[in-house]
């Protein structure tokens, strides 16, 4: 009988290996975990974003609605008023010397130059609100005869304390065409025009007073450096009958004429006994001179002392140089001299920019204080 072959014996299956199996399954289930974790949480996540976004641009919406309807409103102002920085202007109260009202007055011509194009920035704040401004009007107890004659020369001192809102006087010089005074009326403003004293190049000048609730004249007197004067200007060494002659002149043209100042003048206003004879020219015939400050070496102040007469000044100069954002800095400089002294005197020209700034100013800045005729304020000068 054969000897039967012995079977070979299966290995048997170790238990380490099967442990070895349980953990890599453990950890692939792990992996699957986090993974899915991960991806729900980026989905919130995603989604959390999404309703952020989402409320950021509802609120931005809301703000834009806002901004339109409140630019709206400030349409007439947006693109105007460019570095005044004017309501840091009105809101501080400084003391800034006004000696640089002389600046700019190498000419005494106030030749027209070509009107200068805008850029300016927008939505320059303009305060509306002002402290009130206390006029210290000092009472002239000794008044002389000669000024008790003038009622123009007089005022009501408790009128004007009451009324504490600063004064400024815009006089518009060289007035001497119909549709310079058409300008000036559309302004809607009391604006002082000063109007030339008839001429062939100018004959109409008395008919155009004549439209004027209040004007002025504009008296051509000499200047230093000027080669186109005036028909009849004025000038250093001319005698006391002239002088009073063409006083008297003016005087029987303009009937009502109360008020005088000078077209250029430098050489004429610096010199003493030329002014002394003007002055008192006008004196005698009931007339009121305001200087023009054409020249910082002017006489008038001292003329008017010796004389017993009121001395009235131009306070700043408005379009030297006939920029608009200029001019309204100008403006700016004549508003903060009204509130620091109670009033002020601005002199301008009839140029298509000087009539452009103040229409912008009329809807801003000028609503801090009174635009008054010069004869509303004449008074409150010592």
């Amino acid at each position: 009988m054969a000897k039967s072959k012995k079977r070979k014996k299966l290995p048997k299956f170790k238990k380490g290996a099967f442990k070895v199996y349980i953990g890599i399954f453990i950890c692939i289930s792990i992996i699957f975990g986090i993974l899915y974790l991960v991806t729900n949480s980026n989905k919130n996540v995603v989604k959390d974003d999404q309703k952020t976004i989402s409320k950021i641009e509802e609120y931005l919406d809301t703000q834009k609605k806002n901004i339109s309807k409140n630019s709206s409103k400030d349409i007439n102002t947006a693109h105007v008023l460019s570095d005044l920085n004017l309501s840091k202007t009105h809101k501080s109260e400084q003391n800034t010397s006004t000696d640089n009202t002389f600046i700019n007055l190498k000419k005494d011509e106030n030749v027209s130059q070509n009107y200068a194009s805008i850029n300016l920035k927008q939505d320059v704040n303009v305060s509306n609100t002002q402290k009130d401004v206390n006029i210290n009007v000092k009472k002239d107890e000794n008044l002389s005869q000669k000024e008790a004659k003038k009622p123009e020369a007089l005022y009501n001192k408790e009128k004007y304390q009451a009324n504490t809102r600063a004064k400024l006087a815009i006089i518009i010089d060289d007035v001497a065409y119909g549709a310079q005074a058409d300008k000036i009326k559309s302004l809607g403003l009391k604006i002082t025009p000063s109007i030339f004293p008839p001429t062939k190049a100018h004959p109409n000048t008395v008919a155009i007073s004549k439209g004027f609730e209040f004007y002025m004249i504009h008296l051509p007197l000499e200047a230093m450096f000027f080669s186109k004067a005036e028909p009849n200007t004025l000038k250093v060494g001319d005698s006391k009958s002239k002088i009073e002659d063409r006083i008297s002149t003016i005087k029987n043209q303009f009937g009502n004429v109360k008020y005088i100042n000078n077209h250029t003048g430098s050489k004429f206003t610096s010199n003493y006994k030329s002014m002394q004879i003007l002055l008192s020219s006008l004196d005698k015939m009931g007339i009121l001179f305001v200087d023009s400050l054409t020249s910082n070496t002017s006489k008038v102040s001292y003329v008017s002392k010796e004389l017993g007469l009121k001395y009235v000044k131009r306070d700043v100069f408005l379009d030297n140089d006939q920029d608009v954002s200029k001019i309204l800095k100008q403006l700016s400089l004549a508003i903060k001299q009204a509130k620091k002294r109670g009033y002020a005197i601005a002199i301008g020209h009839p140029h298509d920019s000087t009539f452009e700034a103040l229409k912008i100013a009329k809807q801003t800045i000028l609503k801090d204080v009174d635009v008054v005729y010069l004869k509303d304020i004449y008074g409150l000068y010592n």
